[in-house]
């Protein structure tokens, strides 16, 4: 029973303390720094004006107006096409790396006498 009275009595002290030196702090007026470039109110405004916009706004399916008398994708293709052809590509000769343990150029050479002395088991 004493525990529980002295535990109260310094839980209740704690409680005190912290509640009379939030009493005395006083909040105290900072001078304004601008070391911002830009406008926080304004941004946090737009992205909240967007997020109601957004919330409320239900997009329907326009009709089709058929008011371009040809066709954007293949003029679009034919663009693409005629500029990647335009682009000289050029391959760089690469250097030989000898890591094949068998010549491959006698084995395409001699294909069907290699084939036949192959024995598969």
């Amino acid at each position: 029973m004493k525990t529980t009275q002295i535990l109260t009595a310094v839980i209740l002290f704690l409680f005190c303390s912290v509640q009379l030196s939030a009493a005395n702090y006083r909040y105290t007026k900072e001078s304004y720094i601008d070391d911002i470039p830009f406008d926080t109110k304004q941004i946090f405004d737009s992205i909240r004006y967007q997020k109601a916009i957004t919330a409320s706004f239900i997009p329907e399916e326009e009709p089709y107006i058929d008011d371009i008398p040809f066709d954007t994708e293949k003029i679009v293709m034919q663009y693409y096409a005629d500029s990647a052809m335009n682009i000289r590509f050029e391959m760089p000769e690469e250097q030989a790396i000898n890591d094949i343990p068998f010549n491959t150029a006698y084995i395409v050479s001699h294909q069907n006498s290699y084939l036949t002395n192959l024995k598969l088991y």
